[in-house]
């Protein structure tokens, strides 16, 4: 069940445009106005790793390191305390980033794991995509 959920949480992630961010510490520290403009500077950061020869590599080789990634992050922060779902996300990001495996992912999903590694980096957290 819980790989089922996996895979429609990455199913819908894919078909969305732009990360909604919780609102933490980090996203009350700065606002909405600062939280918008770190989104679009990483979304341009992400449009330009996906331009590069690296980035065209992820997108034909990410898919497997993905889904390892996240289950290796929730298990990691379950067992090290922590949010697993915030640590599933951040394992699929990694492992996105990676491109451990040939499964292949679609630009769309090679930006948002970007984007959302991004803005983890700048202390937020992305629960989702719209």
């Amino acid at each position: 069940m819980k790989i089922f959920s996996l895979s429609l949480l990455i199913v819908l992630v894919a078909c969305a445009s732009k990360p909604k961010l919780y609102p933490n510490k980090a996203y009350q520290k700065y606002g909405k106005e600062q939280a918008d403009r770190d989104i679009s500077l990483c979304m341009d950061k992400a449009d330009e790793f996906l331009e590069s020869e690296r980035g065209r590599q992820m997108i034909r080789e990410g898919g497997k390191g993905a889904a390892w990634g996240a289950i290796v992050g929730a298990v990691a922060s379950a067992v090290f305390g922590g949010n697993a779902g915030r640590g599933a996300a951040q394992g699929a990001a990694i492992g996105g980033a990676s491109g451990a495996a040939s499964a292949g992912l679609s630009e769309d999903e090679v930006k948002q794991r970007f984007v959302n590694r991004c803005l983890a980096e700048k202390g937020y957290e992305v629960i989702g995509w719209r």
